[in-house]
């Protein structure tokens, strides 16, 4: 039987020189999965990653790396995230959400004797999410990636295994009501939370904590890093700007058989990657050092210019990576400071 034909095989490459990051605003009901796919499909290249997943029915930040910003994709995917948040009072569901199958009532003597909507108060409810702040180990959701034995929860989920999901450490730096019972049972909250963060299960243990249950209604990502709601972009601004410049429909834009040139002004939705990297230190080569550092050789503390001191807490895997950049400030990848033997070391290189 002959293999299926993949599209990126005969794909017109013109945007495989295309480096950077593109802020995306992602709709409802598309899988970032589904996003990266038609970013590759608009900007007609395969290097394509991105970076902290949305739920399909969420919307908002979706960072998309593009050619050797893939290469920064777990720089980015440490960054904190903000989120506005709706959670509907008394539903439990197998996905945490609304979307998902009703399992019933909590256990009502583990959750303090409440069931009953109507006997929580508004007062209980802003209690409950200044206590949710602090470190806390968090359970994921069953209907999520993350990987279990090799195998994706979701899946154990969709054959009806069971599987053990140990809980994660994440950090809830912040929690504010913006709205409580706008409608019967809804709150509507912003929520400022470290990355591995899950608001559906977030959303969970308020409930559980209230003592009546709770499922995310709505989720809207405003912030991921140095990404901001305020300045994302579309997939109809992009189509709109080819279909103008290259006088296409937007079905021929998306059908990878045709060629077609990105306008200047979508090259231009594209952010530098290291203008997007927040936290970390910057480094300034001279040419005899660039050459060492591109070819993977150590270069002593002495022999970089300093320009920035990393400010990642200490605690963090990324405490001592440094930007690296050549005389003419141009950024060339990252480096790893080994305070011991006082050399900066090869992280990643991004441009020889």
């Amino acid at each position: 039987m002959p293999a299926k034909p993949n599209f990126l095989q005969r794909m017109p490459c013109r945007g495989t020189d295309l480096d950077g990051v593109l802020n995306l605003l992602k709709p409802a009901g598309m899988t970032s999965h589904d996003a990266v796919a038609s970013v590759r499909r608009l900007f007609r290249t395969k290097k394509v990653g991105h970076t902290g997943t949305l739920d399909p029915m969420a919307v908002g930040v979706l960072p998309i790396c593009i050619g050797s910003a893939t290469r920064a994709v777990e720089y980015l995917e440490s960054d904190d995230k903000e989120y506005r948040c709706e959670l509907l009072l008394g539903l439990n569901t197998d996905t945490c959400d609304v979307w998902g199958a009703n399992t019933g009532v909590i256990d009502v003597a583990e959750a303090g004797g409440k069931v009953d909507m109507a006997d929580v108060s508004e007062t209980e409810i802003i209690k409950c999410l200044n206590d949710m702040i602090g470190v806390q180990m968090q359970i994921p959701p069953i209907y999520s990636a993350i990987k279990v034995n090799g195998k994706k929860l979701y899946e154990y989920a969709r054959n009806g295994e069971l599987v053990e999901i140990m809980p994660r450490p994440v950090e809830i730096y912040n929690i504010k009501p913006v709205s409580v019972f706008h409608e019967p049972g809804r709150i509507l909250i912003d929520v400022h939370c470290s990355k591995g963060t899950y608001i559906r299960s977030l959303c969970r243990d308020i409930g559980y904590k209230i003592g009546c249950g709770a499922a995310m209604s709505e989720l809207i990502r405003v912030r991921s890093g140095r990404f901001k709601l305020s300045n994302t972009v579309t997939f109809e601004e992009i189509l709109q700007r080819i279909a103008a410049e290259e006088h296409m429909s937007a079905e021929e834009i998306m059908n990878t058989r045709l060629e077609h040139e990105l306008p200047k002004s979508v090259e231009n939705m594209l952010l530098p990657i290291d203008k997007m990297l927040s936290g970390f230190g910057r480094l300034r080569l001279s040419e005899t050092e660039r050459i060492k550092y591109v070819n993977g050789g150590k270069v002593a503390f002495r022999n970089a210019e300093l320009l920035e001191e990393n400010s990642i807490l200490q605690k963090d895997k990324f405490s001592n990576l440094y930007l690296v950049y050549d005389g003419k400030d141009r950024f060339i990848g990252t480096a790893d400071a080994d305070t011991d033997r006082k050399v900066y070391t090869v992280g990643k290189v991004f441009v020889r």
